[in-house]
């Protein structure tokens, strides 16, 4: 699916003076790092814009969302047949849950014209369906709704409105957001709703307690195309999208005993794991060479399920 995402976005940009959305393109990450907040901001006025959005955020937010939603795959004990994905920008959410799900009907509401009208583009072949709508004002319902990196964008009205009537019309909500300090918060603020809602927290918190930690967020990596770089002046054939997320649910869940939630630490004979655990505690393990569990954490990732005993 990166591959064919890439490719799609190849050939959107085929023609277009690079000079012009390399301006877009740095109004726009202005915009991201300063999480500027306006519910009613003209966002993406014309193709150009959400090219450029699409072009730099869309590889790395379809990243991110494919992370989560695989977390959802493992820890939600049901079948997702159907996606709807609020403020679902030029269609990143889409191209993840069918990456996961190559059969799941999906729902994109959007009211940017010109963020519809390239999505549209970039999906042929595909029949998601787009409705154009406000996300004050918009119905539906879905086995798996997903609101990813428009927390951000909202004023906490507008965010408290938007997650309560997910919650409504959801058996499966799962929320992305930057992976800044701001985006924990608002993370944990959405939690908390969810919770009063009755839903079950099936990841990345191996528990339904408060959250133990100041800041909690994930990283994914993502590769960098030859137009990507050139675009941003990047170096580096890769980056990194660090991003926070939440997977509630009224299903049953399959829950980790513990997450790791930082990066390990590999010393020379041992690893040493960050872990949130299922007592909605933050414990540091260090576990040591000669340990039986040793292999199981060579092996072990940020964000990964911890399953071992010691």
């Amino acid at each position: 699916m990166d591959t064919q995402l890439h490719a799609a976005l190849a050939r959107a940009v085929d023609g277009v003076p690079h000079h012009e959305l390399r301006r877009r393109i740095a109004a726009l990450s202005h915009r991201y790092r300063a999480e500027q907040v306006d519910d009613t901001a003209p966002g993406m006025r014309d193709h150009l814009d959400a090219l450029a959005y699409a072009v730099i955020r869309m590889p790395a937010t379809f990243r991110a969302l494919c992370a989560a939603l695989s977390a959802a795959e493992r820890h939600v004990d049901a079948s997702f047949t159907t996606h709807l994905d609020l403020g679902g920008g030029t269609g990143a959410a889409a191209w993840a849950a069918t990456s996961l799900w190559p059969t799941i009907a999906t729902e994109i509401v959007e009211r940017h014209p010109a963020a519809i009208a390239l999505g549209k583009q970039l999906a042929t072949g595909n029949s998601w369906r787009w409705t154009s709508a406000d996300l004050r004002h918009w119905s539906g319902s879905a086995d798996l709704i997903t609101i990813g990196y428009v927390l951000n964008e909202l004023t906490d009205d507008a965010r408290h409105a938007l997650v309560e009537s997910a919650a409504a019309s959801a058996v499966t909500l799962v929320i992305v957001e930057p992976g800044t300090p701001h985006g924990h918060r608002r993370t944990l603020q959405a939690r908390d709703q969810l919770i009063d809602h009755g839903f079950t927290i099936a990841a990345p918190c191996p528990h339904q307690g408060e959250c133990p930690t100041d800041w909690c967020h994930f990283a994914a990596r993502l590769p960098r195309t030859e137009l990507h770089r050139m675009l941003k002046d990047g170096t580096r054939n890769y980056e990194e999208e660090r991003f926070s997320y939440l997977v509630a649910t009224r299903a049953p869940v399959r829950p980790a005993p513990a997450r790791v939630i930082r990066r390990p630490g590999r010393p020379k004979g041992q690893v040493v794991l960050e872990l949130c655990t299922s007592a909605g505690a933050a414990q540091q393990l260090v576990v040591p060479k000669s340990s039986d569990s040793y292999r199981a954490a060579r092996s072990t990732s940020w964000g990964d399920a911890w399953t071992q005993s010691s």
